[in-house]
């Protein structure tokens, strides 16, 4: 490794991340720039580090693994590249760049792959009007090899390097590179739209037909852009007379020196007046300010396209873009979808008459629990449980509602009727709506509609009920308070507790001494008439006649409290009120002498003269009754 006598080096850096190296073969040595480009901080200047120059492949290897430059690019010499310029509007840059690709395709025409071409607009002078457009290609049999270090390096073209120096000033003179090692021949020339940029391989046979082909190349790209003929013979005279002058057999860079003070402004630790300087690193530093500027788009060409390692899906999916492997794979679908589940259901029915001698009795065990399933949940549509259907209709009439009759027919809606009295802080509609409410909570009746008569002149009301059955086989969830099996009315109105157990409670001396008395019947004993004579009832006895029709089965009323239509006209048989007592007279309230003079009233009307017994023991009461109410205050 040799280091040039005029190389620069500038203070050592500690941060690699911004660190970039660019090298340029000249013959069979290398040159390499080695430089700060600021990356975090586009406001500073690229710093020059070091220029170096190599003698061999083996040296640029163990230099650059001992700068180890975060990002490495090679100089392509001309004579491997094709190289093309376009004119474009000056428009915007996402206008441009389209206008560009549309231009590659028709110059390129697939001359070279995606990796091995770029292209870029070039920086316009003040006063343009058009832009510049550089269009380079590598082509796959251009014959050149780089070594192993460079396998992973981007590259840019030397036309590149010479645009970025350019960096939009128009020189009269033009910039040249010429190779005599393999031919390359590069060139700038100004004109009225821009800057020519030329990249060829001349005849390098010898010193004069080199220099021929460098001068007539120079020629041909005046004549091209339309310079004048005097512009184009002066032109051409002096750059024959500076290249046989600087001719050597090395590197020729011909640079106007306006150009090389500009770029030593961009680029700090560099001369701005040595051209000898700028003829043996210009290129290299050219490759380093298009690396950073905005010509970073010529700088990405690759030895080899870049390789990818797909993940599992990213194969997946590139394998199922191969037609014929798709369609395989769709016959087999078809094929496991068509013999998959049968395949699977022997599979299994054989493991399990393997596991299960009697998987047969089993099965057939099974079949037929489920046919009783289907037939009992049909049964449960066509057939009701009358009895269930009538405790839970009796387990939801609140207490003060007595029921004269329940008619229940399967298909068709319930009908209760019934009076209901003042109870419990509560009027008779007040009942009637809460029974309605209970009825509704239950989740086994809905369509749940009611009609009752105005209110008596002892505040009761005789009412019609009717509801749809939705589900006669639920079974309702009933709290305390509201199952009466649990709690009945005659434990309620003792002060029996639902959770006492009962005991064994002294038989008075008119009650039975049967030793299976039931406790209710003990507690209840003050209750018990001492007569055993059943209850008489009237039967055939002339109907009460109201104006409230029965709703037709399977109608909706909504009007829950309707006081319009008329009951039904088969009433139950008429029960003759019990016999009172004058004791028990004297202990009634208002409320009740009111209700049981009404009981009675209506009583006497329907007793006729073949129970004249109990027509005088209704007189005898009411007598007492009223005599009663006289003595008691006004509520």
């Amino acid at each position: 490794m040799s280091t040039l006598t005029k190389s620069i080096k500038a203070s050592e850096t500690n941060d690699n991340s911004s660190i970039t190296a660019v090298v340029h073969r000249v013959g069979t040595t290398w040159r390499c720039v080695i430089a700060d480009t600021h990356t975090s901080d586009p406001t500073k200047r690229v710093e020059l580090l070091d220029a170096i120059e190599v003698s061999s492949d083996e040296a640029l290897v163990a230099l650059i693994q001992e700068k180890s430059p975060k990002r490495l690019f090679g100089i392509l010499p001309g004579s491997s590249t094709v190289c093309r310029t376009t004119t474009l509007p000056n428009v915007g840059d996402e206008q441009i760049f389209e206008a560009l690709r549309l231009q590659v395709e028709a110059k390129l025409l697939g001359q070279a792959d995606t990796h091995r071409r770029a292209f870029a607009p070039l920086d316009a002078a003040i006063g343009e009007t058009n832009r510049v457009g550089l269009i380079v290609a590598w082509p796959e049999n251009a014959k050149i090899t780089f070594p192993h270090c460079l396998d992973h390096a981007s590259f840019i073209p030397d036309a590149a390097s010479i645009a970025a120096l350019l960096n939009g000033f128009r020189p009269n003179e033009p910039a040249v590179l010429a190779d005599p090692s393999d031919g390359t021949v590069t060139i700038s020339i100004s004109h009225a739209n821009g800057s020519a940029l030329r990249a060829t391989r001349e005849n390098n046979i010898s010193k004069d037909t080199f220099i021929e082909g460098i001068v007539r190349v120079a020629n041909e790209t005046a004549t091209l852009h339309n310079h004048t003929d005097s512009f184009t013979e002066a032109m051409t005279q002096q750059l024959r007379a500076t290249v046989g002058v600087q001719y050597n057999n090395d590197l020729l860079f011909i640079l106007p020196s306006s150009i090389s003070e500009n770029a030593s402004k961009r680029v700090a630790n560099t001369p701005a007046d040595d051209a000898s300087w700028w003829s043996t690193w210009g290129i290299a530093i050219g490759g380093l300010l298009a690396s950073t500027g905005s010509l970073q788009n010529l700088t990405t060409m690759r030895q080899h396209a870049e390789v990818l390692h797909p993940s599992l899906a990213d194969r997946l999916i590139t394998k199922f873009d191969n037609r014929s492997f798709a369609l395989r794979l769709a016959t087999v679908a078809v094929l496991l979808l068509a013999l998959g589940p049968a395949l699977f259901s022997g599979i299994r029915l054989a493991m399990l008459e393997m596991m299960n001698p009697e998987i047969s009795s089993q099965y057939n065990a099974l079949v037929e629990s489920r046919k009783q399933q289907v037939i009992y949940k049909e049964l449960g549509k066509t057939a009701w449980p009358m009895t269930k259907v009538i405790a839970d209709v009796a387990n939801n009439i609140p207490i003060g509602i007595e029921i004269e009759s329940i008619r229940i027919d399967i298909g068709q809606p319930v009908s209760v009727r019934g009076r209901a009295i003042n109870a419990d802080g509560k009027t008779a509609a007040e009942l009637i709506a809460k029974m309605q409410t209970n009825l509704q909570q239950t989740g086994m009746f809905n369509e749940i509609t009611f009609a009752y008569d105005p209110a008596g002149t002892y505040g009761d009301r005789e009412f019609d009920l009717w509801a749809t059955v939705s589900s006669a086989i639920r079974r309702p969830r009933y709290t305390t308070d509201q199952d009466f099996g649990k709690w009945t009315l005659a434990m309620r109105q003792a002060g029996i507790a639902p959770e006492e157990k009962a005991v064994e409670v002294a038989a008075p001396t008119n009650a039975s001494n049967d030793e299976n008395v039931s406790p209710m019947e003990s507690a209840n004993a003050d209750d018990i008439p001492l007569q055993t004579t059943p209850i008489k009832t009237l039967d055939n006895q002339p109907v009460r006649e109201t104006s409230r029709p029965r709703p037709p089965s399977g109608s909706d009323n909504s009007g829950a409290s309707s006081h319009s239509g008329n009951r039904d006209a088969d009433s139950p048989t008429l029960r003759v009120p019990d016999p009172i007592s004058p004791e028990q007279i004297k202990l009634m309230n208002r409320s009740e002498v009111m209700i049981a003079v009404k009981d009675i009233a209506e009583a006497k009307k329907r007793v006729g003269r073949a129970n004249p017994e109990v027509k005088e023991r209704l007189q005898k009461e009411f007598r007492l009754l009223m005599d009663h109410l006289k003595d008691l205050p006004n509520e």
